[in-house]
């Protein structure tokens, strides 16, 4: 138990890298600039965190009256834990199979479960801090609202402490078998691409299998049961992950007989998964590492002319660090899962949320009511919904850092820096359009917004997504995070994609507020429209001209 005590502490240090940064803010003096930048970027967010317990007040103040009050709770772990599952498979792989750690702790005389459950525990503190803005906003907000006791509050933090470990186990017991398999064959990298897409397809498959199930009209009888069961509304949303129904009577049942059931039911569950893990970790964990590092093909000798041939390739500047760029990404299988398949991922997280429920109950049918009564709310949420998928990816605040160690190679190349952050601009913003349409499909899909309206608010993304991609490379330009020991930190575990989310955030929350000064000053939804589009594209051209005359100066300061 102290080796295995001494491993998470280690990795914690290594993950959060705090040792590093306290000995650059107070021994070198540096990056003292962060400390009022983030704390300019936790104000920012501030409004956010406010919306966000107003719409917890208001479900449950709408649940209330029909006695479904606590499908809230059901709702807001299930959000949490379906996050976890979809994007903890990214950092699972990463932290097992990629971190330059391991190289120094196989050697050691640790035991496969040891290692691995080090690696689990690094892996479920950093999801308290990914889900904690959807679950504790809810948890929070309906122990207020309901006035829970003490026995709330317990069974409450015990659940949210045991609530990333059912999807990361199960992640973690599919990821330990692909990659076992996949170190059979000799394209480990496309294995690995191919296996994790199948996984979140398989995953997502089974979110809509499941909540098909019991689909159809209600009866009067159904219907009497359902107005007088108050877990009726928590058995039709969680029907698609029982462990969210466990967890709901868990916390709203405290101690009583049903609740501490549900409780135990929920944390047994999670031991067993667990336990399966380290179980598993002797018999395939480390038979999945060996030749993983292994790089294969075949080599030969180039004449002078022909190195000369293949390093002159004829393209254009802007193009060729353009292909660069696309290659970093869509070669290293951890930068491709977190920013290009993001913004794919994220649109049908917020379709299996939206379909939550049966018939005419469901999240789907609320929004297309929603979806009627104003046309310029619906065009601004449709307009925000894209830019959170399209723009909040941390696609372009790793631009730079993604390079690593081989960021010396753009410093040298005969390509102006202007250059280079146009290419770089041109594939992040392609990543951004990307998640446009496709949040724009799944707009049109749930709302049934009209063409002009489904215009509207895509114009509106691209536009923004253009000053909030500059923001975003500006930041990582900044200090870029070229020494990172695997590539998860370059992109997921970067304070730069943090800082630029919580900008991108902050920009938004002002714009929010400048439009509703608008509306309240009688302005027309045409005026309102026109305002902000002017708005977005002078931020969007002095945006991209700040970042090339800030790359042209950073260029020549940063060592890599």
């Amino acid at each position: 138990m102290k080796r295995l005590l001494t491993l998470i502490r280690a990795g914690l240090r290594s993950n959060f890298g705090l040792s590093i940064l306290r000995y650059r803010l107070f021994v070198e003096k540096k990056d003292r600039w962060l400390v009022p930048l983030i704390g300019f970027a936790a104000i920012g967010v501030l409004p956010s965190i406010y919306g966000l317990i107003l719409l917890v007040q208001n479900i449950y103040l709408a649940l209330k009256p029909l006695g479904q009050e606590r499908a809230l709770l059901t709702f807001g772990v299930m959000a949490g834990q379906l996050f976890i599952f979809l994007f903890g498979l990214y950092y699972v792989i990463s932290a097992f199979y990629f971190s330059r750690d391991l190289e120094f702790l196989i050697p050691l005389p640790l035991k496969p479960f040891e290692v691995m459950a080090s690696k689990f525990a690094v892996v479920t503190i950093n999801e308290y801090l990914t889900v904690m803005i959807i679950v504790l906003p809810v948890l929070a907000g309906y122990g207020v609202l309901a006035r829970g006791g003490p026995a709330y509050w317990v069974n409450a933090v015990l659940v949210y402490l045991f609530l990333p470990v059912i999807p990361l186990a199960v992640v973690s017991i599919l990821v330990v078998t692909m990659m076992r398999v996949v170190n059979f064959s000799r394209k480990k990298d496309a294995l690995i691409l191919v296996g994790t897409v199948l996984l979140v397809a398989l995953g997502m498959s089974l979110q809509f299998l499941l909540g098909r199930t019991g689909r159809g009209g209600l009866d009067a009888r159904a219907m009497t049961g359902f107005f007088t069961s108050p877990d009726s509304l928590l058995n039709i949303v969680g029907s698609r992950f029982p462990p969210s129904i466990w967890a709901t009577k868990a916390i709203a049942g405290g101690f009583s007989a049903s609740g501490l059931a549900n409780l135990a039911l929920f944390v047994g569950t999670s031991l067993a998964l667990f336990a399966a893990i380290l179980a598993l970790s002797e018999k395939l964990f480390y038979r999945g590492l060996v030749g993983l590092a292994e790089v294969s093909g075949r080599r030969r000798s180039l004449t002078r002319a022909q190195m000369s041939q293949r390093v002159s390739s004829g393209r254009h500047a802007v193009r060729a660090i353009f292909v660069r760029e696309w290659r970093i990404m869509n070669r290293t299988p951890i930068f491709l899962l977190n920013g290009t398949l993001v913004v794919l991922i994220v649109p049908a997280v917020f379709v299996l949320m939206a379909r939550a429920g049966s018939g005419r109950g469901d999240a789907g049918s609320i929004l297309k009511a929603m979806s009627s009564a104003n046309p310029l709310i619906v065009i601004l949420a449709s307009a925000v919904f894209m830019v959170l998928c399209g723009s909040l990816n941390g696609t372009s605040s790793s631009a730079f850092s993604r390079e690593g160690r081989q960021f010396w190679i753009s410093r040298v190349v005969p390509v102006t820096a202007r250059e280079q952050v146009a290419a770089k601009f041109l594939h992040s913003y392609l990543v951004s359009l990307l998640g446009t349409i496709t949040a724009s499909v799944v707009a049109a899909w749930l709302l049934h917004l009209n063409v002009a309206q489904l215009a509207a608010a895509a114009g509106l993304s691209l536009v923004a997504g253009v000053f909030l991609t500059s923001v975003g490379m500006m930041i990582d330009l900044a200090r870029p995070l070229l020494d990172w020991t695997n590539p998860q930190k370059a992109i997921k575990q970067n304070l730069n994609v943090l800082l630029a989310m919580c900008a991108d955030i902050g920009i938004l929350t002002v714009l929010f507020f400048a439009v509703r000064f608008a509306v309240k000053a009688g302005a027309s939804a045409g005026t309102v429209l026109v305002l902000l589009y002017a708005v977005l594209a002078a931020l969007s051209g002095l945006g991209y001209s700040a970042l090339v005359k800030f790359a042209e100066k950073r260029y020549r300061e940063i060592e890599a």
